[in-house]
């Protein structure tokens, strides 16, 4: 069986990444999947917060040949993950829209677990965030989930113990952080 892919998403992307760091601090037998950014400032090296320079010939390339998982485009910089560095890592971190971008071809053909990092208030969220909220909502139930708070104090603590449970005790796992 192909080995489960896990993706964390929050609002705040650095609490994810936080979240996988602790992760793989606990178990160096996952690695924490890349993100990709036409942003020079990463230039020649992969940055503490997983994130490397690829130039946009290359993301260009990329994209047709179809080898991303997702793109975003901000004031002329792009960022996302490359279909290279999922299958070759184990744990992504994401925000909501990212997720959101990845076809549901790769959540259909890949063993991926989503852990949400949700928020306690989503009064003074603005517009765009909510249409996002609600498309994640609904997408989510679609596929194997775990659910959090941002301040669960254990979040790290379950997925390390899911990761290394047997198949019974996944389920398990799963049903009580519903």
């Amino acid at each position: 069986m192909e080995k489960e892919k896990i993706f964390i998403v929050c609002d705040d992307k650095d609490k994810s990444l936080d979240i996988c760091k602790k992760i793989i601090l606990k178990n160096n037998e996952v690695s924490i999947i890349p993100t990709f950014s036409t942003d020079t400032e990463y230039y020649d090296e992969i940055s503490e917060n997983y994130i490397y320079y690829l130039d946009t010939v290359n993301v260009n390339l990329s994209y047709k040949n179809n080898a991303l998982l997702y793109i975003l485009t901000n004031n002329y910089i792009s960022h996302g993950i490359t279909l290279d560095d999922f299958y070759n890592n184990d744990i992504g971190f994401m925000n909501i829209e990212e997720y959101n971008n990845i076809p549901d071809v790769i959540f259909k053909k890949y063993n991926i677990l989503t852990i949400w990092i949700d928020i306690k208030h989503h009064n003074s969220i603005n517009k765009k965030y909510k249409i996002e909220l609600k498309y994640f909502n609904e997408r989510i139930n679609e596929y194997k989930y775990m659910y959090f708070l941002s301040d669960d104090t254990n979040i790290e603590d379950i997925i390390n113990s899911y990761i290394v449970a047997s198949e019974e005790n996944k389920k398990e796992i799963l049903k009580n952080n519903l």
